[in-house]
């Protein structure tokens, strides 16, 4: 067997640069909803069929994740990671040649598949950067790319794609992520793949309590929070705000998401079972605030900003606490694992918010979206054996076999 490099002490670099990545795999992402109505007259297909494009993008990463991570397991991991890069390239280039809706319709299936692989194995190669009692806080930078994206990728993006076209916003994107892809094959640490098959079987990860309690937490958790924000542009409307007003309001929600992702970062690592705990309470109040509240614009932008913060605390902890749950050499398995359970929550999410909504009005969001982000809460709360322990350190300053062992480098 191969010998993996012995990790750095806090290699910032390496860490930037898979962060980079990550900042362009959720814009690649989220570009088509702030270009939608460009993209729907241009391709002549109505709005709702422009946003089946970001739904059958997260229906391959929900399906094919855990079997493509596991199909691509024993592959070198800075390799896989420039390969995914690549394959990001071409769907955005695909998608800006795109002269009619189901090439548009390849396109994203094609760059949903990348995003399977892309977050199935950078959690586990993070883990492999890091020693074990800095994995948190790893997670957390590569992480913050996302928020980045979500403040500036996709608002620059879209600003670009009103300026000069959409289809030169998708080609601008594919630029960035190819040099980002040359300068990783240049840069980061090769890191080899898995290499015990046996021990790293999906079917063997599923069996794993403790990853079973974490993924089911991450599913019921982004479940009730996307069928929630996947309409808050029509609930903040609906609570006073107007459409001028949505940008800055959302860029509030972004700024406060950002300020959760610092301090998820100060605790993960330390107090993993308090943080959860913390945020999923937080995030669960916020949307019932938001449910019972009289409608008023301050303070739905209140409860979106608390809503903001402790979900992107949560999405950092749980890809912490599934490396930690992992068997040994299991962390791309468990993350693969993960990224579905995610998925499945944003795409299930939004069918769901979209029955309520037509159902029961915008009112109906934030309480249907509390009832199941309070399920993943109490699957916190029943995983403190198994999925959600607290005090990592002091189990490990004890002696004990520390959490953290699972996903170190072998």
């Amino acid at each position: 067997m191969a010998d993996t490099p012995r990790p750095a002490p806090w290699p910032l670099a390496s860490l930037l640069l898979v962060a980079a990545g990550t900042f362009l795999s959720v814009t690649t992402e989220m570009l088509p909803m702030g270009l939608l109505s460009s993209i729907a007259h241009d391709l002549r297909v109505s709005e709702p069929s422009v946003g089946l494009l970001v739904t059958g993008y997260a229906l391959m990463v929900a399906l094919f994740a855990a079997p493509l991570g596991r199909a691509t397991a024993r592959l070198p991991r800075r390799a896989l990671f420039v390969g995914t890069l690549i394959a990001y390239a071409g769907s955005s280039v695909l998608m800006a040649v795109s002269v009619a809706y189901p090439i548009a319709v390849a396109a994203r299936l094609f760059g949903g598949l990348a995003h399977g692989v892309f977050w199935a194995m950078v959690a586990g190669y993070v883990a492999r950067l890091v020693p074990p009692e800095r994995l948190g806080r790893a997670v957390t930078v590569v992480f913050s790319g996302g928020t980045v994206a979500v403040l500036v990728g996709v608002p620059l993006g879209t600003g670009l794609g009103v300026a000069i076209g959409w289809r030169a916003s998708f080609l601008a994107l594919s630029a960035a992520t190819a040099l980002v892809a040359l300068a990783a094959s240049r840069l980061l640490p090769p890191m080899p793949g898995e290499t015990t098959a046996t021990e790293t079987s999906l079917v063997r990860v599923l069996r794993t309590p403790s990853v079973t309690v974490v993924a089911i937490t991450t599913a019921l958790t982004m479940l009730g929070y996307f069928a929630f924000y996947t309409y808050i542009s029509p609930f903040l409307q609906a609570a006073g705000i107007s459409e001028q007003a949505l940008g800055p309001a959302l860029f509030g929600y972004g700024v406060a998401g950002a300020v959760g992702l610092f301090l998820a970062g100060m605790l993960v690592d330390r107090r993993p079972r308090l943080a959860m705990l913390a945020g999923g309470g937080l995030l669960t109040g916020a949307l019932v605030f938001l449910g019972v509240v009289p409608n008023g614009a301050a303070l739905a932008v209140v409860g979106i900003m608390a809503a903001g913060l402790a979900l992107n605390g949560l999405a950092v902890l749980v890809q912490a606490a599934i490396l930690r749950a992992a068997l040994p050499q299991a962390g791309d398995t468990a993350s693969a694992l993960n990224a579905s359970a995610f998925n499945i929550g944003i795409g299930g999410g939004a069918l769901l918010g979209g029955q309520v909504l037509a159902a029961w009005g915008t009112g109906a969001l934030p309480v249907v979206a509390a009832v199941l982000t309070g399920a993943g809460l109490a699957g916190v709360v029943y995983g403190r054996r198994d999925g959600f322990p607290a005090l990592i350190e002091t189990e490990r300053d004890a002696g004990a076999p520390t959490q953290a062992a699972p996903i170190s480098a072998s």
